[in-house]
């Protein structure tokens, strides 16, 4: 914190832990590229071009906004084009990767984003790569999520994406049922916090949730082996004090946690919950014991203010689910929480404003926008709905019960002609809304006040019968995509039908899927189609030739893919695609032309593919020595293990790294060379914590720590592997270990 951020030893942060529920917004991350561009070049013309470049980013912002999708991510794609040297263009990848993000577009966001994370600005860096972790993890590719994830929490520690990373990272491994690692995961949620903060600004946390302290003290590693316990001291202006004690937070041992949870209910001194009203001052007290500069038992003491964001919703009759609309007639129900509102020991009383508001209706201009000339755009026009104000009305709601902070009211939409006079009435006509609102004078944002809202429209009649729209599309690429979306559904259903090994079933839906990608070829020899369709069906193409195991017809696929459009990001994809193909041949020959395909995506300038491509060449390299062997011949792998070792060194931070680091420890193992295998061993569990095989790392370990003559250390990692993975594939023979020890 501000008080003792430059001290070595003894300073403490202190934020509060929330769940997070999405991403930072395209607006909070857009000045980081331009701050970026600032330190750059200087010169007038390179001005000009970042200024020009930022203009067609809004521009195509605002296209996209207003639905014009091909139109917008063009100018973005464009940004790149024209202005190659501008640090700008990386800002445009990251809002591509955004956008196909929403659409769920995860190949187009992908290539996007690892431009993006290029930008020398760490704004953008660590927003791509936790968007790229996002991505793998939407497509249930965990490794290469952790692997994304681990980039944000290891270069980007205080960033705004860290608490978000180990949310996903938390969640992911949720999914493959490894509850201790979730756990683990889910507790560093909320510990990302700057490194120092501004001498002037206030810290404040949000009231009712749970408060956490953060020490970083590296004597707190020596007292805690000598069975030493650190506590902090926290005191509330409400009058209320608790001690709790200090956990460790994470492997390095310089990082401690505590944590209290705070409630408005009165409460006793030290019994585990911290009294907090709204607007109350908690003050934090830690002894150091010893400091860099020598003092003993100096007293270090931040300060936090605690306050509570507003809301306010329009909900069902129980008060708990939120509603879009309300029946006319009918209650309309409203809650509000903000526990700054709790100022008496008894229910206190809170005025809202109920407005009834109507949209107005956009005129659209009869022909959409055809001019690029971003500089003559108007910046100021916006994609938002106006609202016009007919009648207002105050409500009042009361507190549910003493301290809960939740206020309860309702008011009554009528129509003109069935208004009774209650003065919870609201006259309205159909096509009106119901608007309620509140000023938050405290909140996480500060002390201005702020308009808290909500909408729900008014439903005055309908009718129940069913009505259909029917279209005919006569678009050549509205033709092809429907044709492309039947020939994906048909290669999903001729996958099904492989693995459950009905070949001749799985080939004749492929054949009816190549059916359709043929008519799509036939569609853009007469009519020109958008290139993402044509690209999208050379990629279906080939994965229907490789259900029916045509592989030289999928290679051909791939090669045409490449021919057509050499500058296309799928290059990678497609040259990945034939090496797959190659390896999966017993053929010395095709394996050889793998490993030739594999090396010229290494060449290539930028692929996100390089990891895994040189991860292939050793397993490739691995299956070719295995071939030559000769009876009763060892194998002597270490080719391939060179080429493994060349994973870990270039890239590090690939989830292949983990496994390239896993074949050369067993490789260690197998040469009975233990004390290099346990070296690997224990950088590897450091490094790559969220790889789905450690337990079977884990399991060697103790292995090769039993033969090593060290059964305590073999000990230890048997019962970690029961600990930690006690459904994993280790589990069993761990136990069987234990027990013969």
């Amino acid at each position: 914190m501000k008080q003792f951020g430059r001290m070595m030893t003894g300073w403490m942060c202190l934020w509060l832990s929330l769940t997070p529920v999405g991403a930072q917004s395209g607006a909070d991350a857009a000045g980081g590229a331009e701050s970026g561009e600032a330190g750059g070049t200087t010169s007038a013309a390179a001005r000009r071009d970042a200024l020009r470049a930022r203009r067609m980013i809004d521009s195509a912002l605002e296209l996209l906004r207003a639905g014009q999708h091909d139109r917008g991510v063009s100018m973005l794609e464009a940004v790149g084009t024209m202005f190659p040297e501008s640090e700008v263009r990386f800002r445009a990848a990251l809002e591509l990767g955004r956008h196909h993000m929403e659409r769920r577009e995860f190949t187009r966001a992908r290539a996007a984003l690892h431009q993006a994370r290029q930008s020398p600005d760490e704004d953008i860096q660590a927003e791509a790569w936790f968007r790229l972790g996002a991505v793998s993890f939407y497509q249930a590719d965990y490794n290469e999520a952790f692997s994304a994830f681990r980039r944000v929490t290891n270069d980007f520690p205080a960033g705004g994406f860290t608490n978000h990373a180990y949310d996903y990272i938390g969640q992911a491994h949720f999914q493959q049922g490894r509850w201790g690692k979730a756990v683990e995961a889910f507790r560093m949620v909320g510990t990302a916090v700057p490194d120092t903060l501004d001498e002037e600004e206030e810290r404040l946390v949000e009231a009712g949730q749970r408060l956490f302290v953060k020490v970083n003290d590296r004597d707190l590693r020596i007292l805690s082996l000598l069975g030493n316990t650190t506590e902090v001291t926290l005191r509330s202006g409400s009058g209320d004090e608790e001690r709790v004690p200090l956990e460790r937070l994470g492997r390095s041992g310089d990082d401690w946690i505590a944590s209290v949870m705070m409630v408005p209910e009165p409460s006793e001194p030290n019994d585990g919950v911290l009294t907090v009203r709204g607007g109350d001052v908690v003050t934090v007290v830690y002894i150091d014991e010893n400091n860099s500069q020598g003092e003993v038992d100096l007293e270090l003491t931040t300060r936090v203010r605690v306050v509570s964001t507003g809301a306010v919703r329009f909900t069902d009759g129980a008060y708990q689910r939120s509603v879009r609309g309300v029946f006319a007639g009918q209650p309309a129900f409203i809650r509000l929480v903000d526990l700054d509102l709790d100022v008496s020991e008894e229910r206190d009383t809170v005025d809202v404003e109920i407005a009834v508001v109507r949209k107005v209706e956009r005129e659209e201009p009869d022909s959409p926008l055809t001019s690029v000339d971003v500089e003559d755009l108007d910046e100021s026009r916006a994609d938002e709905d106006e609202w016009v104000e007919r009648s207002t009305l105050r409500v009042r709601l009361r507190e549910s019960a003493a301290h809960s902070g939740e206020f309860h009211g309702r008011v009554i939409p009528v129509l003109q002609e069935r208004a009774s006079g209650d003065p919870n009435e609201v006259v309205v006509t159909p096509g009106d809304y119901l608007e309620v609102r509140y000023v938050d004078e405290l909140h996480m944002g500060g002390d201005e006040p702020r308009l808290r809202s909500d909408r729900a429209q008014v439903v005055t009649g309908g009718t129940s019968e069913p009505q259909s729209i029917v279209s005919e599309a006569n678009d050549p690429d509205t033709q092809a995509e429907k044709l492309l979306i039947e020939a994906k559904l048909l290669h999903r259903w001729g996958s099904i039908f492989q693995e459950v090994g009905l070949e001749e079933n799985a080939s004749a839906r492929a054949e009816e899927g190549l059916e359709k990608i043929d008519e799509i070829m036939r569609i853009t020899a007469r009519r020109s189609l958008r290139r993402d369709i044509l690209e999208d069906a050379f990629e279906v193409r080939w994965e229907l030739y490789l259900i029916q195991g045509r592989l030289n017809q999928a290679i051909a696929a791939c090669m045409a893919l490449v021919e057509l459009f050499p500058d296309t990001d799928r290059v990678d994809r497609a040259f990945m695609n034939i090496a797959r193909a190659r390896s999966q041949s017993r053929a010395q020959e095709d394996l050889r032309e793998a490993v030739r395909v594999y090396r010229s995506i290494l060449d290539l300038p930028e692929s996100a593919y390089q990891a895994e491509a040189q991860f292939r060449i050793g397993e490739v390299t691995e299956q070719l020595i295995r071939l030559n062997l000769q009876a009763g011949q060892t194998p002597n792998l270490s080719p391939a293990m060179v080429e493994f070792q060349q994973v870990t060194e270039r890239f590090p931070h690939s989830s292949f790294a983990g496994e390239a680091f896993k074949k050369i420890i067993n490789f260690h193992l197998q040469q009975e060379d233990y004390v290099r295998g346990v070296e690997l061993m224990d950088r590897v569990v450091l490094d790559y914590p969220d790889a789905p095989w450690l337990d079977e790392i884990l399991l060697q370990w103790g292995v090769a720590a039993f033969r090593m003559r060290n059964p305590s250390v073999a000990r230890q990692k048997f019962m970690q592997v029961l600990e930690e993975y006690p459904n994993g594939a280790a589990a069993a023979q761990a136990a069987n270990f234990l027990r013969r020890l």
